[in-house]
């Protein structure tokens, strides 16, 4: 029960919440569900229910999982653990702005957000008060992504609190984080479904729905469309990360890991719809109560910190709903942060036995520690552009190139025949033809057809670009047609800086080339 708890709370994370609908509204409502799902089936699934099974099979680490089907392939897990680090970086500080959200809806008046500030010279409308709020109390944002600013006192407390929670939660081990799972990985959909039953008595709600199940079929021409479906599936179940390999590294050996890797699956993505619902009522009773359109709401900040904060805040007992949402959000992330440690925690020890003779305690705490530190720069008035770069551009590479190559160790190089008869011999039955096919041809085909589409994609969109906040009494935004009362953001595009750039390559090649790096390592040494 812990292990499919654990899997499930780290599968179902803050994106089916934030990013998930906004990709469906972005592409046309249910014109994006339709390739969300068929992506879940010929990719999700499958590989998924791989790394479930290596991971059972032996009882390893990603790093150690993968050393056993050949040598060279160790550095496919050390490529995961980067990915894990990276994430795990900058995942709390979203976390952060949670509970910087959360402990301010502890009020017995209007939410702080509700209405623009008295001395404010440009939020005159009420309907701009969330945004206000967002970038001028909240983040206290810097206006270019190359000032720093200065430390949020406030944000450095919540991310204090973030890493202390989290290492209190893990101090133990999976013994700690198995147990903490109960509670997070169940409570969250409690919340959800108050919120549901919430959002669509609302006003408007019935046309937020209608958009988010309607087809626009002209999308489904767009092979971008099929590649952000592709990209959601693999961010929303965590593949390629490592952490379900680490995770079904402590399964008994006759645990029936195919079926437990179906169940989370269809769990994770069934929350993702269900929770579209929920979102998508919220923003339909924002679109009547302001007539802003839903084409114009932004992804991350602007979905959950700007506009479902300005609908909770119209709603009677509004502090409540506030606190439940925020809550709700702080477990969601807090069970994916938890696996994303715990990947990289039993990759560090099954690589060097020696941290398993010191006290779980001190080891938990080392890596919370050095992340927290690294972490702080994410509390200053830059830090919502660090989170941003990391967020869109770090990972999206990595995890489709580790992912290709994870394939081709199992099924071409270690054999999908053999690995199937060791899967028999395990749950007392080989996986169906479905699986094998789709491990050894479909899922590698399509995920290299999603770099290159990606590659391709990338050279005709040229030199990449940033959102620049330019604040809501800057007439940039009224030159170009963004007049703040008529869109749901105060952020124009920018040139990204060449160190920006380079950052961006540097974080990509750090994943990606350890996977040759350990082959090379291997031949040199003629082990």
């Amino acid at each position: 029960t812990e292990y499919m708890l654990a899997l499930i709370g780290y599968a179902v994370g803050i994106g089916n919440i934030w990013r998930f609908p906004y990709l469906c509204h972005r592409y046309g409502g249910g014109s994006f569900l339709i390739p969300y799902i068929i992506m879940l089936f010929v990719m999700g699934i499958p590989m998924f229910c791989l790394e479930t099974c290596l991971g059972q099979l032996t009882s390893k680490g990603a790093p150690g999982a993968f050393a056993a089907m050949h040598p060279w392939f160790r550095g496919i897990g050390y490529a995961a653990m980067v990915v894990d680090l990276i994430c795990s970086y900058y995942y709390n500080s979203i976390i952060m702005w949670i509970l910087r959200y959360f402990f301010s809806s502890f009020t017995t008046g209007a939410l702080p957000w509700s209405d623009c500030p008295v001395n404010s010279t440009c939020c005159i409308d009420p309907d701009n008060a969330t945004m206000h709020y967002w970038y001028y109390d909240a983040l206290k944002a810097s206006n270019d992504i190359s000032a720093t600013g200065g430390i949020d006192w406030y944000l450095f407390g919540c991310l204090v609190v973030a890493w202390v929670v989290c290492f209190l939660c893990m101090c133990k081990g999976v013994e700690s984080s198995g147990k903490v799972v109960y509670f997070t990985a169940t409570f969250p959909y409690v919340l959800l479904v108050v919120l549901f039953f919430r959002g669509v008595t609302l006003p408007g709600a019935g046309d937020g729905i209608i958009y988010y199940i309607t087809p626009k079929w002209e999308h489904l021409l767009n092979p971008e469309v099929w590649r952000t479906a592709a990209t959601q599936i693999f961010y929303s179940l965590g593949i390629a990360f490592g952490s379900v390999v680490a995770y079904s590294s402590y399964n008994k050996k006759n645990n029936n890991c195919i079926l437990d890797g179906i169940i989370v699956t269809l769990i994770n993505c069934g929350t993702s719809i269900f929770g579209g619902f929920v979102i998508f009522s919220i923003l339909g009773y924002r679109a009547h109560k302001t007539g802003v359109k839903f084409e114009n709401l932004k992804s991350g900040p602007g979905l959950a910190f700007v506009a479902i904060t300005d609908a909770i805040s119209e709603m009677s007992v509004g502090p409540l709903w506030a606190i439940l949402f925020f809550f709700m959000l702080f477990l969601l992330g807090l069970d994916s942060q938890f696996g994303m440690l715990e990947s990289l925690l039993t990759s560090l020890k099954d690589e060097f036995p020696v941290l398993n003779r010191a006290r779980k305690e001190f080891v938990s705490g080392g890596i919370c520690l050095f992340l927290f530190i690294a972490a702080i720069p994410m509390a200053f008035q830059g830090g919502l552009y660090i989170v941003d770069i990391l967020d869109n551009w770090s990972l999206s590479y990595p995890l489709l190139i580790i992912a290709v190559v994870e394939m081709v160790a199992v099924s071409w190089v270690y054999g999908v025949d053999r690995f199937a008869d060791e899967i028999k011999q395990m749950i007392g039955y080989r996986p169906n033809m479905y699986f094998t096919i789709c491990w050894k041809f479909i899922s590698p085909a399509l995920v290299t057809l999603l770099i290159l589409s990606g590659i391709v994609l990338s050279i005709i969109d040229g030199y990449p670009s940033y959102e620049k906040f330019v604040g809501c009494d800057n007439d940039t935004l009224i030159d170009q047609g963004f007049a703040p009362e008529a869109t749901d953001s105060w952020v124009v595009p920018d040139k990204m800086p060449g160190g920006i750039v380079a950052f961006i390559i540097l974080i990509n090649m750090a994943s990606c080339f350890m996977m040759p790096l350990y082959a090379i390592k291997y031949i040199v040494k003629g082990r």
